[in-house]
């Protein structure tokens, strides 16, 4: 038998003045600073700060991050947007977007080259802040029908959508391929959750009923399990997976329903199907207003494995799903409905100065109001205050956040949908990493070291010996000129080192070529000096060959030259008969 929990409430009977029953309008002030205790001036800095969600009295402020880059996504047709979500990276360093609007969905940044990774990597500047609107990079259709929610498997590569028409349909995000659909009725599905097996969907929709589908299944009209007993639409749902063998239940399925009610349900085994599906009722929670959105969150209470918050009307109530007890109810500044709870992350390390990342959890609630409220979080008690609220310029329906706590999305009643990035830090931050090998900042490691006790002092020569001429000719390609600059010196290590630079470079026949009488004396007479040491033998017969090959053709306009040939031939033939000779003894 089902439980039903009632959460304490206040009198109806007492007396109200009609002043007090009067929507209260925000004032300025109102949003930042809230009417019941002031907001945290350093939470409205960070979120100010570093995604841009404040106003100008905290931006003007000594700034620690660079400027927040953002980009609005126009929408595609006159349809609001029913859902943002962020899946896992898929072969890309950031995480993709998907935006349910209209008839399709859209996908944003599935490549690292995709046109929205590089609005968001752009440094702002006045131009272009807030007109960086950028189109999707693929669309997923759904058959003409209207999309309404939308998730990521946790690998990334499916997504999972519901439409107005009652299907679910399973799609490829690379190949923006459906591969399954599911239809057990014709009423909209509304709220839609991926198992942690990959296998699994639970689905709620309006007819008050949560389906659970399983991938491999050839039945596409048959769920494996449906949990009735909602009496009005399915709003939102949520999983919850024991890690701990420890405890009764493993696996849960909460969902919230128009009728004012959490369901706690047991999907433990799903694969005895329809058999156990009256006994899986739990416990019901009675929120006292429509329910509109679920999170779970991590629990550092022995005796609560798990806190569940719900969401409806302008309260937040936080829950033991196990045992149904209602331990906080919160009433938010907001004056229209909440659209979104979900958790988000805070990072600060810039001013600890071991530049140590710290995380903290804030739960974040957008508002039909256009109101986005930041509220602290304690894992011990459950215990939420506000901390932080910022106006956006329309109607808010869908908020999230990647894992990583970069990114945001909003979604707007209007269609579009503003994607924020928080900026990099101003502080500098040593490398935690050795360079990659062959990099610039390789080869400089090191370089600004101090030295520690007992290290050995290298005395410097003193100046830096200058670059010598043919050196400063070979990295001007002037390698006639470089050829002549080393035989001006008389050294003959330096003339065979250009020599073989000038191979290595293939230009020996450009150094050698197009040269008169005196420019070609100085080499004619060092290959026959030293063609017959043994060091330079291999390098100076070539040498020989590309001299007769290229000025063969034009022997005896010249004696002196003729005379240098007629040298050269006379060496190499002495040089070959002492080679004979010696080996006639061997």
């Amino acid at each position: 038998m089902a439980t039903t929990i009632l959460s304490p409430s206040t009198s109806t009977n007492a007396f109200k003045s009609s002043f007090s029953l009067k929507t209260q309008r925000h004032a300025a002030k109102s949003v930042t600073l809230g009417q019941e205790g002031q907001s945290d001036p350093n939470e409205a800095r960070y979120w100010t700060q570093k995604f841009g969600l404040g106003g100008f009295q905290y931006g003007s402020t000594k700034r620690k991050y660079a400027q927040p880059r953002a980009v609005t996504l126009p929408p595609m047709r006159a349809a609001m947007v029913h859902q943002v979500v962020f899946g896992p990276p898929l072969g890309t360093k950031h995480p993709p977007l998907a935006v349910v609007s209209g008839p399709r969905v859209s996908l944003y940044g599935t490549a690292a080259t995709s046109a929205f990774n590089r609005a968001l990597g752009k440094q702002p500047t006045a131009s272009t802040i807030g007109n960086n609107k950028v189109e999707p990079d693929r669309q997923v259709q759904t058959g003409g029908h209207l999309a309404l929610c939308g998730s990521f498997r946790n690998d990334g590569r499916l997504l999972a959508v519901g439409t107005e028409y009652g299907e679910v349909r399973i799609c490829d995000v690379t190949m923006r391929a459906t591969l399954s659909t599911f239809v057990a009725g014709r009423l909209p599905v509304r709220s839609i959750e991926w198992f942690r097996n990959g296998q699994h969907i639970l689905a709620g929709g309006d007819d008050g009923m949560a389906r659970i589908w399983d991938l491999s299944s050839t039945d596409r009209m048959t769920p494996v399990i449906s949990l009735a007993g909602h009496g009005d639409v399915v709003r939102c749902t949520a999983l919850w997976e024991n890690k701990h063998s420890g405890g009764e239940w493993k696996q849960l399925a909460m969902t919230g329903s128009y009728d004012a009610t959490i369901r706690v349900w047991n999907v433990q085994d799903i694969n005895k199907g329809q058999s156990e599906e009256g006994n899986r009722c739990l416990s019901v929670l009675s929120h006292g207003a429509p329910v509109e959105a679920l999170c779970l969150m991590k629990s550092e209470d022995p005796a609560v494995p798990v806190w569940l918050l719900s969401a409806g009307g302008t309260s937040i109530k936080v829950w033991n799903p196990v045992n149904g007890q209602c331990h906080a109810t919160v009433s938010t500044q907001h004056r229209k409905t909440i659209t979104t709870l979900m958790p988000v992350v805070r990072s600060d390390f810039e001013d600890d100065s071991t530049k140590k990342k710290i995380l903290s959890w804030r739960i974040l609630t957008s508002s039909l109001d256009g109101l986005l409220e930041f509220h602290s979080w304690d894992p011990a008690t459950g215990f939420m205050d506000h901390l932080y609220g910022n106006k956006v310029g329309d109607s808010v329906t869908s908020v999230c956040m990647d894992e990583s706590g970069d990114r945001i999305a909003i979604g707007t009643v209007s269609g579009e949908v503003f994607v924020k990035v928080r900026g990099p830090s101003i502080n500098p931050k040593k490398r935690t990493r050795d360079p990659k090998a062959g990099t610039y900042s390789f080869f400089q490691r090191g370089l600004n070291a101090a030295p520690n006790e007992g290290d050995y002092v290298v005395a410097s020569e003193g100046k830096k010996r200058k670059i010598r001429s043919f050196d400063q000719a070979l990295k001007q390609f002037r390698y006639s000129d470089a050829l002549d600059e080393a035989l001006a010196t008389r050294r003959p290590r330096d003339v065979v080192a250009v020599l073989e630079e000038l191979g290595k470079r293939r230009g020996l026949t450009a150094a050698l070529a197009n040269r008169d009488e005196e420019l070609l004396e100085p080499i004619l007479s060092f290959t026959i000096r030293y063609i017959n040491r043994p060091h330079f033998t291999g390098l100076l017969v070539g040498i020989a060959h590309k001299l007769i090959d290229i000025y063969g053709d034009v022997t005896g306009q010249s004696e002196m030259i003729d005379e240098l040939f007629a040298k050269l031939k006379a060496q190499v033939g002495n040089e070959c008969h002492a080679q004979k000779s010696l080996l006639r003894l061997v």
